[in-house]
């Protein structure tokens, strides 16, 4: 299915890509960074310190949206941003360093880049949905469907499964045929 076209359904928007203006950009990303909701601009978004909650507290919209590339992209993110304060980390040290600091440079990346993708995980998450909405705004429909689920998706990926487990464990249940022939058959 095409953006933009049909009904939504499971993990596909309704709305198609638009370029957003510079203001509407600035203001989903300056919120994302203020670890506010970049839809409403409120939130609670945390559920802890570093811990998404599944939808915003304020406008319920889930803040993976239910697509494919979002863990993808915010990983994206994350990476890039660790990479370039990286960069910036050791260009500025070499800047004012007469000697190379080779066991802070030893110890220190890897420790500022363990931290940084630990405390930049919700940043990530939060600039790619910005990013995401500034592409894709979400429609009233979609908002209502985000806002109407009691998960983060709607699409069960373990379904199928769980309901044939349960069906394992609970032979008896009425309405399954499979049921119905086993207990034909036991009863021959």
């Amino acid at each position: 299915m095409q953006a933009g076209h049909g009904k939504h359904t499971g993990m596909e928007t309704e709305a198609g890509l638009e370029l957003a203006s510079v203001g509407r950009a600035l203001r989903l990303f300056t919120r994302a960074l203020r670890l506010h909701c970049p839809h409403c601009g409120r939130g609670p978004v945390l559920d802890h310190l570093i811990t998404l909650r599944v939808k915003c507290g304020t406008c319920g919209l889930r803040l993976q949206r239910g697509e494919h590339d979002a863990f993808t992209g915010s990983m994206f993110v994350l990476f890039t941003l660790v990479g370039l304060v990286n960069y910036a980390f050791l260009a500025i040290t070499l800047l004012v360093t007469d000697v190379v600091p080779w066991d802070l440079l030893e110890y220190g990346l890897p420790t500022l880049t363990l931290a940084l993708v630990v405390v930049g995980f919700p940043f990530s998450k939060l600039l790619w949905l910005a990013f995401d909405l500034m592409l894709r705004p979400v429609t009233a429909a979609e908002l209502t469907w985000h806002q109407a689920a009691e998960v983060e998706f709607e699409v069960d990926l373990l379904g199928s499964r769980r309901e044939s487990i349960d069906r394992l464990a609970m032979p008896h249940v009425a309405g399954d045929a499979r049921t119905e022939t086993a207990r034909k058959d036991t009863a021959r």
